[in-house]
């Protein structure tokens, strides 16, 4: 017998999740851009923080260093990891989303890189602005539609009616063989005879006939 499944909680709304695929699309983008970036590019870790300067080469105009790379291959791999479910793409599109749109803000103020360890120029704040911005909207989109074939799940109410019902179909039932146990009873006793009574005939101390009322037993 499959074991029932309740929740307090209200039914999620089932449907096709708007986040889930764009998160992951600029996921595998980012990935792909710092692997390919450490690659083909700087692979310097050097830093001056918080207030120096640091410089990198360039790919495909964007301009980084060890950092930079791996900043975004990190962000891309956050999102590929929350991707494959709706809160989880929602969650890791907000936080990488928050950061890059900080960074690119950081970036903004100090012109060539981020707290003198990310090396930047125009098109990595960009990037990183655009990015991250479009991932903080994506961080509020809902599900869409109905997906068919989902498994019902009870509520703690409605378990509690089910029980309910069940405790009152048993009542009845054993009310309704009582009620046949004692009709049952009653039809197996013997139906108790009266034994018939005659009328006798006695004779007083005066000479005079009664008659009188006797049993079987009072004739014999």
């Amino acid at each position: 017998m499959a074991a029932d499944r309740y929740d307090d909680t209200p039914r999620p709304r089932s449907g096709i999740s708007l986040a889930k695929g764009p998160v992951a699309v600029l996921g595998f983008a980012s990935l792909a851009l710092g692997v390919l970036g450490f690659i083909f590019a700087s692979r310097s870790f050097s830093f001056d923080a918080p207030s120096g300067t640091v410089s990198g080469t360039t790919f495909l105009g964007i301009e980084g260093n060890g950092w930079t790379w791996l900043a975004f291959a990190a962000a891309g791999l956050l999102l590929l990891l929350g991707s494959p479910i709706h809160w989880g793409a929602k969650s890791m599109a907000f936080i990488v989303g928050v950061v890059s749109v900080v960074g690119a803000l950081i970036s903004l103020s100090d012109g060539d890189d981020i707290l003198g360890v990310v090396a930047t120029n125009n098109w990595t704040t960009l990037i990183m602005g655009a990015g991250g911005a479009a991932l903080i909207v994506l961080s509020m989109m809902p599900r869409v539609g109905r997906r068919r074939g989902g498994a019902p799940v009870a509520t703690r109410h409605e378990r509690d009616l089910d029980r309910d019902r069940d405790r009152d179909r048993d009542r009845d039932l054993d009310r309704d063989r009582d009620l046949d146990r004692d009709c049952d009873r009653e039809l197996a006793e013997p139906t108790r005879e009266t034994e018939p009574r005659f009328e006798r005939e006695q004779v007083s101390t005066n000479g005079r006939a009664t008659t009188t009322q006797g049993t079987l037993e009072d004739r014999r």
